[in-house]
């Protein structure tokens, strides 16, 4: 799998129970308030005072916070509290560090937050490192404060992970088959009314999965068939009677650099990560990293018809600007 990738994210405002009714986030109120703004205060909110998770023992921080015109560029240190435990040299096989309840091993990891100047959706560009980001409670967090900020607006924001069709193709063309996996919810107590298909009941999630005997994958001409319902795994795969009907089929695919889950018929790509091609071992730097998402920033924006502008690194922000506030809810943590 790969080391080094990046992850995206799309971020929406509508007002609540209009989901479709996506407002202009460089002007979100018809006067200016900017969710670019809001972020930028979101983060620095997070960079006075980090995030601490007691229940749940989760830790994020922020730094390195740079203003690029319509783009916001960070790093973030994510980890996880609460235990005791050593660190320990794989290599040697000796401990060099022991730790505490109130220490954490963290994660740095780059980020890049983009809003359009007329667009209805922002871009949110996380590094991943070996599988671990801080994008999920960097969102969860950025969610809550948006709410409690514009709970009297009943303004509600949405997330989403985003996939550029090129890339899912590419993925596609090199995908392996290693799972596939029939989900059901409902199914017969009795044995009498299993053979007449009559009196399901609901009893949990029952599954039937697929796996090779080696880790080569199963046959890749399955994927096809599957995908297009030509071919049903209930019955022809894995033998159940015609009269069972599956809730979910669900297919892990894996290309070398990342696995992914595809529930058949659900609307939507999987959301991928974009590999950071690199020379050697070595962790790329952050210019490195900040142009590679540049880079994808510009072709997501093109695949979406986002309107981003040549010239969206460009451009100074006023005293009032960088003064907006949106504070992180810290007594829900």
């Amino acid at each position: 799998m790969t080391r080094y990738s990046v992850a995206a994210y799309g971020l929406k405002v509508a007002p609540f129970r209009q989901n479709k009714k996506f407002l202009n986030l460089g002007d979100m109120d018809g006067r200016g308030l900017d969710l670019l703004h809001l972020i930028h205060g979101f983060l620095k909110s997070i960079q006075t005072s980090a995030i601490i998770e007691e229940q749940f023992g989760h830790y994020l921080s922020t730094e390195n916070i740079t203003i690029q015109g319509r783009s916001i560029s960070f790093g973030a240190e994510y980890g996880r509290f609460g235990f005791e435990g050593a660190v320990k040299n794989v290599r040697t096989n000796r401990r060099t560090h022991r730790f505490g309840v109130d220490e954490s091993a963290v994660v740095h990891v780059r980020n890049m937050i983009i809003v359009p100047p007329s667009s209805n959706t922002a871009l949110l560009l996380a590094e991943r490192c070996s599988g671990r980001g801080a994008a999920s409670i960097f969102l969860r967090h950025l969610t809550k404060a948006f709410r409690k900020r514009f709970h009297d607006e009943g303004l509600i924001l949405h997330k989403e992970g985003l996939t550029e069709e090129a890339a899912w193709k590419r993925f596609m063309e090199r995908a392996r088959l290693t799972q596939i996996k029939v989900v059901r919810y409902s199914r017969n107590h009795d044995l009498a009314d299993a053979i007449t298909g009559i009196g399901e009941t609901h009893i949990g999630r029952l599954e039937y999965t697929v796996k090779p005997l080696r880790s080569s994958g199963l046959a890749r001409q399955l994927i096809s068939p599957l995908m297009d319902r030509s071919l049903k795994p209930e019955t022809q795969i894995l033998g159940l009677r015609d009269e069972v009907e599956a809730d979910e089929i669900r297919l892990q695919l894996t290309d070398g650099d990342q696995q992914r889950e595809i529930v058949l018929g659900k609307d939507g790509l999987p959301t991928l990560v974009y590999p950071i091609k690199t020379s050697n071992e070595d962790r790329p730097p952050d210019e490195a990293v900040y142009d590679y998402m540049t880079e994808l920033a510009l072709t997501l924006a093109q695949s979406l018809e986002l309107g981003l502008p040549s010239n969206w690194k460009l451009g100074s922000w006023t005293k009032q600007a960088k003064a907006v506030q949106m504070e992180a809810v810290r007594d829900e943590c």
